[in-house]
């Protein structure tokens, strides 16, 4: 057999073995590959995109496209053929560069599994009566007086002295399935040669489950007999066999301790590592700690590495050391205590009470941030709150345009705004707001305005007569005039929630100024994780886009795409690509589509609805409405016309506008039933 340290090696290396048998597929995102197994993201493989993923700890895979996974030792097996678990060992190695040693426990290796468990159980009884007999022989060897140990903690322990081997024996539990030697001479820790043998187990492993005692962490089990002796049963102590910390991490993953860990490790270079290691995974773990402190000034300068150094070099202040770590103990329990009392009681709604009379005292005159469009902020309330907007609608119909206006006027208002472009430079974006600039400076001359490309081709304005130049000039001092509070941040597929909370508080601290934020679009953030599906990744976009604007009190309005299947029916929650969170998590939601669309309960009003918006797409000048399907708090349904002129990228309300009533009296042939197709 093989170490399990090495099995654990072995697997680490996984990146290593994955790289020997396929590529890297970057278009699909980091640690995503092309599938060596299905061929996902090659030509002819089953999806043209890299769906191989390695996990962040480089120990396991899966591919999302064949759904297979697991360790470097299944992928060899499906990739390599090999069916016996030491073949895989041997190839893992052979990629990996780790050396193994193999051994045997058994001579006959091809004995069945009944007769190996049959032959453990008499080893097992030989132990016992092995610790028992070098437990009567103990006080043959002056090794434990020399430690500091009286015969009552030997007893307690059940500490032996094997006279033919010249070595003290620890066992690691009373039926005598495993135990320590060392030589009398303080050189060598030895392990059972036989049956038990293998990864030595945590020393008094049961104490961390065992109440709530505070639990010493330390590499030697002499040093935990130690603090456990000097402590007088105020504390426990573990050992992990050295500074070999991962021991103690896969421990407390696989269950969580009881008490609070003081990690003790030797006074030592290699010590102090191995404090700084368990500490960061600890953290992680969030699992109740504190490092061990000591008064070594107290003790004599030849001895102050370990725990039994203090014990034998001045036992009264170990007792005070241990004394006093205990009670910080206490006192960092008491003060977590405190802070969850806290932060329970500020969710009393006596305490949300003064919050609220707060928010209402310091928002009293900035309660809402009119959208610039007189219509849509009655339909509003006043315009944008606090909270998680979202505008969704079909291709074509503006949606980055009616967003960009908005934060536009806003800006212009005299509030600062956040605006991240996940799919347009920050140069298309400029050159659009300047073409619609020139168009409200033409007085309704439309056909004197530019477009975007208009003003950023070169050829085209070298030949622009003078008047025609004089008005871009005008349209870009009209957009110089607010675009120091339009703040953008361009980027694809590298901006994530994250990236976006960091900007904000980072604006919000250079410039005492709390923005307004603008997302185009939400289903290209970065994802929170690669393995996630889209909806989830979606989902938690959403969700934390609705802490973010809860934490900093601000507006956030985003972008959805819609379904494709919405082109023939009236919008509706529905609609939104990845809605579950949509729906549910945001305050607002507003949707855009051609004007005159109806329901789409019918054959019928789908065919109607489908000619609709090819037509308002031809169309230069669309007429669409923007349609409220959700409004935490205030009213839904309502309806504001406006008028595209998509070459100048420009919204203008229609005040001509009036929803159009529709009559629900279908012929009840016509009527698609509920669950089938169109």
């Amino acid at each position: 057999m093989v170490d399990e340290y090495k099995i654990e090696e072995l697997k680490s290396g996984l990146a290593s073995y994955v790289q020997s048998i396929t590529q890297p597929d970057r278009r699909a995102g980091h640690n995503m590959y092309k599938c060596p197994l299905c061929g996902s993201g090659s030509k002819g493989g089953r999806s043209s995109d890299g769906a191989f993923s390695i996990t962040r700890d480089g120990k396991a895979w899966k591919c999302f496209s064949c759904n297979q996974g697991g360790d470097i030792f299944t992928l060899i097996s499906l990739h390599d053929g090999l069916t016996e678990f030491t073949d895989q060992v041997k190839r893992a190695a052979e990629v990996t560069g780790v050396r193994l040693e193999f051994t045997e426990r058994r001579q006959d290796a091809k004995k069945d599994f009944a007769e190996v468990k049959e032959e453990k159980q008499p080893i097992k009884g030989r132990y016992k009566e092995y610790i028992e007999r070098c437990k009567a022989a103990a006080s043959k060897t002056n090794y434990f007086k020399c430690r500091g140990f009286s015969e009552d903690v030997v007893e307690r322990f059940s500490l032996g002295y094997d006279e033919s081997n010249g070595v003290i024996v620890i066992p690691y539990d009373r039926d005598g399935s495993y135990y320590l030697t060392r030589s009398i001479e303080g050189k060598t820790f030895r392990k059972p040669k036989s049956g038990a043998a293998g990864i030595e187990p945590i020393y008094n492993k049961a104490a961390l489950y065992s109440g709530g005692k505070p639990c010493f962490v330390c590499e030697s089990p002499i040093d935990a007999i130690s603090l456990m002796t000097a402590g007088g049963g105020k504390c426990s102590a573990i050992s992990l066999g050295g500074t070999g910390h991962r021991k103690l991490i896969e421990q407390v993953e696989k269950q969580k301790p009881t008490c609070t860990l003081i990690l003790s490790f030797d006074a030592d270079e290699a010590g102090e590592k191995a404090t700084q290691a368990a500490a960061e995974e600890l953290r992680g773990l969030s699992v109740p700690f504190m490092i061990a402190n000591y008064s070594l000034d107290a003790y004599p300068n030849e001895s102050r590495k370990d725990a039994n150094d203090f014990f034998r070099g001045n036992l009264t202040q170990l007792q005070e050391d241990i004394a006093a770590n205990i009670e910080e103990v206490e006192r960092l329990a008491n003060a977590e205590k405190a802070a969850a009392l806290e932060a329970h009681n500020a969710s009393s709604a006596a305490e949300r009470l003064k919050d609220f009379i707060d928010g209402i005292n310091d928002s009293a005159n900035t309660s809402y941030t009119p959208t610039g469009f007189s219509q849509l902020d009655k339909e509003l309330d006043g315009g944008f709150y606090p909270g998680l907007y979202i505008l969704g609608a079909i291709s074509s119909l503006g949606k980055t345009t009616l967003l960009l206006q908005i934060a536009d006027q806003i800006a212009a208002a005299g509030y600062d705004v956040l605006y991240f472009s996940l799919e347009m430079a920050a140069c298309e974006l400029i050159s659009k707001s300047i073409s619609r600039h020139t168009y409200k400076l033409c007085n309704g001359f439309k056909s004197n305005a530019k477009t975007a490309r208009g003003i950023t081709t070169a050829s085209r304005y070298q030949n622009y007569s003078q008047e025609e130049k004089k008005l871009i000039n005008d349209a870009i001092a009209a957009y110089n005039a607010y675009a120091g509070r339009l703040f953008i941040y361009e980027g694809i597929g590298d901006i994530g929630v994250e990236a976006i909370k960091q900007k904000v508080a980072e604006h919000k601290e250079l410039t005492g100024n709390t923005p307004l934020i603008f997302i185009d679009y939400i289903q290209i953030l970065a994802p929170y994780d690669m393995r996630a599906s889209d909806k989830q990744n979606t989902d938690k976009a959403v969700l934390e886009l609705k802490r973010l604007s809860r934490d900093f009190k601000t507006t956030v309005v985003g972008i959805s795409s819609f379904n494709r299947d919405n082109y023939s029916t009236e919008v509706n929650m529905a609609a939104f690509k990845e809605s579950g969170a949509i729906e549910y998590g945001s305050d607002v939601l507003l949707a855009l589509q051609p004007q005159g669309m109806k329901p789409g309960y019918t054959k019928t009003e789908q065919k109607e609805n489908a000619k609709l918006v090819k037509a308002c797409k031809a169309n230069a000048e669309r007429s669409v409405e923007a349609v409220i399907l959700k409004n935490r708090n205030g009213k839904t349904g309502g309806k504001v016309g406006f008028n595209y002129y998509s070459l100048f990228n420009c919204f203008e309300q229609d005040y001509g506008f009036t929803p159009i009533e529709y009559n629900e009296d279908y012929d009840e042939d016509d009527i698609i039933p509920f669950g089938t197709d169109n």
